[in-house]
């Protein structure tokens, strides 16, 4: 028999990915909660009610996210970073009240991008351009900039709403900025890490991804998932497919397995 309450679930802390929020993800938040008590960190920036960084960068991401943990004040928790959020989470100090860490899609660095070059160079002159002519948020909030989201996105027009209405237009393109160069090297955490990769992802390497985490990572899960890393569905059923039972069941093992109170 399942417990439910409060105090018998897992503490799940999850980090948003780029462009996304608690809004967005609201379905995967609800699903994830009959399993875990989700404390859900939205990036400064990616949600009105968390307001930009005065200066973004991985540090100061980094430096949120810790206090936020800190203000969480769990006896033990997992914490998971989804695609650009793992870079975040991954940067951080856990202590010893971190049982492992969820890399979900992981973004790692510019090599792991699975981007066309005339995109990439495209979306990496367009950042360059705005965060440097200091006109980010002017672009973002144009009629003409929005009405090319709607008209180019194969996102449904409530989700782009969503994201033109919350996200900060200097934070979107200084992490876009960010994203499509950043080449330091990875450093992982000495704790067991759950992987969940597709291999059909469209926007993360997969076989990079593994490569990188079979390499470094002492004590590893895989888990392969069939989720898109951006899905059009967004709602609570399609979570539920994409991150079966016995899979959360299999990554709850893991890390009880390997945790020391």
């Amino acid at each position: 028999m399942k417990l439910d309450t409060k105090k018998n679930k897992e503490n799940l802390i999850l980090v948003n990915a780029f462009y996304t929020n608690s809004i967005l993800l609201k379905g995967l938040i609800s699903y994830l909660n009959t399993y875990f008590n989700v404390y859900f960190i939205d990036l400064p920036g990616f949600a009105k009610h968390s307001p930009p960084l005065e200066e973004i960068s991985i540090r100061m991401y980094s430096e949120y996210v810790t206090r936020k943990i800190n203000q969480f004040d769990l006896n033990h928790y997992i914490v998971a970073g989804i695609s650009f959020g793992f870079l975040i989470v991954n940067n951080i100090y856990l202590d010893g009240k971190c049982k492992g860490v969820v890399a979900i899609f992981p973004y790692l660095d510019k090599h792991s991008l699975k981007l066309e070059t005339r995109k990439k160079a495209f979306y990496n002159f367009a950042s360059h351009f705005f965060v440097g002519f200091n006109i980010s948020r002017n672009v973002w909030e144009s009629k003409l900039f929005q009405n090319m989201a709607y008209f180019y996105s194969s996102y449904p027009e409530d989700r782009i709403t969503v994201i033109l209405e919350h996200m900060d237009g200097k934070t979107f393109f200084e992490t876009a900025k960010i994203i499509l160069n950043h080449k330091d090297a990875l450093c992982f955490q000495k704790l067991p890490y759950a992987l969940i990769v597709n291999e059909k992802d469209k926007t993360i390497n997969y076989d990079y991804s593994l490569k990188i985490f079979k390499s470094n990572v002492e004590e590893l899960l895989i888990v392969h998932s069939e989720a898109d890393h951006y899905p059009e569905d967004v709602k609570e059923s399609y979570f539920q497919k994409a991150f079966p039972e016995d899979d959360i069941d299999r990554i709850k093992a893991f890390f009880n397995s390997k945790y020391m109170s």
